[in-house]
C-alpha cells in the first residue's frame, strides 16, 4: 500500500487545479472549511456513510443528486483499492472524489464523468 500512498502524494491536487465549481465549493467550502451549509446550498442533503465493498450497488439502487457517499478507508487494503477503482471505472458513476483515507460518490444529473485526486488540508 505504500506505493498507492506514493501515488497519491504525486496526484493530488488542491483547489487550484478544480475546474468544476460544484467540486470546489463542496471542497473549499465543505470538506477544508468545515461548513455543513455549504452541502446544503449545494442541494446535497443527505449524507450516506457506505462501506467501499457495497458502495455501487447502493450507489445504483439511490441515484439521487440530493444524496452524496461518504467511502471510509479506500486504499487501505488491497481489496478495498480494488473495489474503490472498479466504483471510479463504472460508466454510471459520475463524480469521485480521492482524499487517500476517504473518498465521496456522487450522481449529478447532466455532468460529464469526472474523477478528482485531492489534498485532505484538514
Amino acid at each position: 500500500m505504500i506505493s498507492s500512498f506514493f501515488r497519491y502524494l504525486f496526484t493530488a491536487k488542491n483547489e487550484y487545479h478544480i475546474h468544476s465549481p460544484f467540486v470546489y465549493e463542496f471542497y473549499t467550502k465543505g470538506v477544508k472549511g468545515g461548513e455543513d451549509e455549504a452541502f446544503a446550498r449545494l442541494g446535497l442533503t443527505t449524507r450516506e456513510e457506505v462501506p467501499v465493498e457495497v458502495l455501487l450497488e447502493r450507489y445504483l439502487t439511490v441515484r439521487r443528486e440530493d444524496v452524496y457517499y461518504f467511502v471510509p478507508s479506500i486504499h487501505r487494503s488491497e481489496a478495498e483499492e480494488a473495489a474503490w477503482n472498479a466504483i471510479c471505472r463504472h460508466p454510471a458513476v459520475v463524480l469521485t472524489m480521492d482524499f487517500y483515507r476517504y473518498g465521496y460518490v456522487f450522481y449529478r444529473e447532466g455532468m460529464e464523468k469526472q474523477e478528482f485526486v485531492l489534498r485532505d488540508r484538514r
